[in-house]
């Protein structure tokens, strides 16, 4: 049976067509709506929007010009009355002949899977500026930048980008700048995951050999360990699923440990998503011990002190113990940029250890300024100017009663 011509590409407004069953399409893209659980703007953008294009624009709809055309689309069968109003509305006029009507069914496999991508799309625009404005985006322009998307897609795909579907992930946490989600080492979908995510994050969690088949290569030994069980592996991703920290986990029989947190370019994660991070090791917990990766990003696991029940995870700058910060800080001491006033036993170190550091410091101890001043004979040395060590910049607070 026919179908109604592809409309011009690109159209700048919904097209009118009369499909005699407008009600019943509306009808059903709500019902799938909630049935699916979108939220009240996603709900409300389909009922309006995708109704209209569909109506107007979908291409696989039926020409009704007379009642024999209605009983075929609707499956009716000859022996079922056609409604009074559309009877009349199918006799010939005198002037035109038979108005031009169509019928689209509600549950067509394309319209359905057309809905299912446009959902997926928009969904994947939570948080940004595009979801602020989403009534304002007819159809047109959301199936447009869907097609923009893919296309960057299937470039991004030849330089070795997976797509992700989402389906190997599973929720663990909700966080202030995201989600934490677990890799399912079970899942089919898992490979593709962890390609995606090395993609994004540029690490080698899921590089493999074999770009096709995703096996082989380094991604090949954490697939395979995640399958067994033996590895456990996480995700922090904000809005448009994107990735910003990887985390593993090594399962023994005593628990889980540490095996590494990375951040872009197996980078040390950035502050912004210290806390979040935070909230994981808590919520797990792996064993409490040191560990690099968490001490090169600020968290501390800091063992049990007087007064406190247990050990706990915490940011560096939390610290009570000053013998515990001062081991931490000595492989550490870009982490002393978040301190608004470093103690002074931990500016001593930086003195003795990594003089340099000191230039990070917004203020300096009167007494770690004198002795930086006497490793550098000859300098000026009138209370609160500036002073410098191998050519490191000092502003130091001045000691009490000096001018």
């Amino acid at each position: 049976m026919p179908i109604a011509p592809t409309p011009p590409a690109g159209p700048a407004a919904y097209l009118p067509r009369d499909v005699l069953n407008a009600p019943e399409v509306k009808a059903a893209i709500a019902r799938r709506s909630t049935e699916r659980g979108d939220d009240a703007d996603m709900a409300a953008w389909l009922r309006n929007h995708f109704f209209r294009w569909a109506i107007g624009s979908f291409e696989h709809v039926l020409p009704v010009h007379s009642a024999a055309d209605y009983l075929a689309a609707t499956g009716a069968g000859a022996g079922k009355p056609v409604p009074e109003w559309l009877a009349k509305l199918l006799q010939p006029r005198a002037d035109a002949g038979p108005r031009a009507c169509w019928y689209l069914d509600p549950e067509h496999l394309l319209l359905i899977e057309r809905e299912r991508v446009l959902v997926e799309f928009l969904r994947s625009r939570r948080g940004t500026r595009l979801e602020q404005k989403l009534q304002r985006i007819n159809c047109f322009m959301a199936l447009a930048m869907w097609e923009q998307e893919h296309q960057r897609m299937q470039a991004r795909r030849s330089k070795g980008w997976v797509p992700s579907s989402g389906l190997a992930l599973r929720e663990v946490l909700r966080t202030p700048n995201g989600v934490l989600f677990e890799f399912d080492g079970r899942h089919a979908a898992l490979r593709e995951e962890m390609a995606y995510e090395s993609y994004h994050m540029q690490h080698c969690l899921g590089q493999f050999a074999s770009l096709k088949k995703l096996s082989g290569g380094y991604g090949e030994q954490y697939a395979q360990a995640a399958q067994e069980g033996r590895l456990r592996l996480f995700t922090l991703r904000s809005a448009g699923n994107l990735p910003h920290v990887t985390i593993s986990l090594t399962v023994h029989a005593d628990g889980l440990r540490v095996d590494q947190i990375k951040g872009k370019q197996n980078r040390h994660p950035i502050r912004k998503y210290a806390d979040d991070v935070l909230r994981f090791l808590r919520a797990v917990p792996p064993r409490g011990e040191r560990h690099a990766d968490c001490e090169g990003m600020g968290l501390v696991f800091e063992p049990d002190t007087p007064g406190a029940a247990q050990g706990q995870w915490k940011f560096v700058t939390d610290v009570a113990d000053a013998n515990h910060l001062l081991s931490v800080m000595s492989a550490n001491f870009h982490l002393i940029e978040h301190f608004e006033q470093p103690p002074p036993a931990l500016q001593w170190l930086l003195l003795r250890i990594a003089p340099r550091e000191l230039g990070r410091l917004r203020q300096v101890d009167p007494a770690v300024a004198a002795a930086a001043r006497l490793m550098r004979p000859g300098q000026a040395a009138s209370a609160g100017a500036t002073h410098g060590i191998e050519g490191i910049a000092l502003d130091f607070a001045p000691e009490a009663g000096a001018c």
